[in-house]
């Protein structure tokens, strides 16, 4: 089984000044990257929407959004794909029909693409988008089983990603202590 990081990118700062009162109910991870790597993480979780006047990826999770430049992702990419071994799950995250446009999906599509021929030692999969769980694009790797342990998928909706730290810190090490039937295991906090 591989261990992966739930929003792997949501320990960076967030893009606005109001984020920051609802980021502790967003933030899923708070080691980066190249840290989550060091601690096994194999699987990693990319949220993507687009900025609709300069069409450049943002890095988010539900309204949340994190400041991050093309050229950081385009490093953390890199780092991934020199290791060889990892898969990174890609989510178009848009939730509803307002921000599910031809534009944002034309754009995830292009970005899908470019990643996926750029970095060919990583194993990208997924491409659906969160508002109707449908595909946009579809990745030449086969599609891995994934079992999802984190706040929001196990909680009832009335706490649901409110406490994703409390969840990770109460049932994390039980979770990895268990065998599971996926061949990837997506966690929040997995330094925990």
């Amino acid at each position: 089984m591989i261990l992966g990081s739930h929003n792997s990118w949501s320990y960076l700062p967030v893009r606005k000044w109001w984020m920051k009162l609802l980021a502790f109910t967003a933030r899923c991870q708070n080691i980066d990257i190249h840290t989550q790597y060091e601690y096994g993480v194999r699987c990693f979780d990319l949220r993507l929407r687009f900025d609709s006047y300069h069409h450049l990826p943002i890095i988010s999770h539900g309204k949340i959004q994190y400041k991050y430049t093309p050229q950081q992702l385009k490093e953390d990419l890199e780092y991934i794909n020199s290791k060889g071994d990892c898969y990174v799950r890609i989510l178009h995250e848009v939730r509803n029909k307002k921000e599910y446009t031809a534009s944002s999906k034309k754009e995830f599509v292009y970005y899908c693409y470019a990643f996926q021929k750029k970095f060919p030692n990583i194993k990208f999969w997924c491409g659906r988008n969160l508002y109707n769980w449908e595909y946009d694009f579809r990745f030449n790797t086969e599609e891995p089983s994934c079992g999802e342990y984190y706040a929001s998928v196990r909680l009832p909706k009335i706490i649901d990603d409110w406490w994703p730290w409390l969840y990770a810190r109460l049932n994390n090490k039980k979770i990895k202590s268990q065998s599971h039937q996926s061949d990837i295991l997506l966690l929040d906090y997995v330094n925990i």
